[in-house]
């Protein structure tokens, strides 16, 4: 079976086609090409005719080329160790805070 993707369903940007058959993001800068492994989820299936055609998207986290899966799961690691760390500063502050506090008093 074959599945069909719209171009406007690839990725959560706008997308132009360049000379080079090459599907691009304008902001992101992501670039998607013939035969570029991707994940997609099924969003319709027509039985029209003799060959049935499945609609997809990739415009959902986890889905999309395998690339940009990676460099997302990656982003996302990074911002939650930065936010643990900035939570464990904070905490950090208040003890100190309070330590002061018992000592003034």
């Amino acid at each position: 079976m074959k599945g069909m993707i719209h171009i406007s369903q690839t990725m959560d940007d706008y997308v132009s086609f360049s000379k080079s058959n090459t599907l691009i993001g304008k902001s992101n800068k992501r670039s998607l090409k013939k035969g570029d492994l991707c994940l997609a989820r099924v969003v319709a299936i027509s039985h029209k005719g003799e060959d049935p055609k499945i609609g997809l998207t990739m415009r959902q986290p986890g889905l999309g080329k395998l690339e940009w899966i990676k460099e997302d799961k990656i982003k996302e690691q990074k911002e939650a160790k930065r936010i643990a760390k900035e939570e464990s500063g904070e905490k950090k502050g208040k003890r100190r805070k309070r330590k002061n506090d018992n000592r003034m008093v």
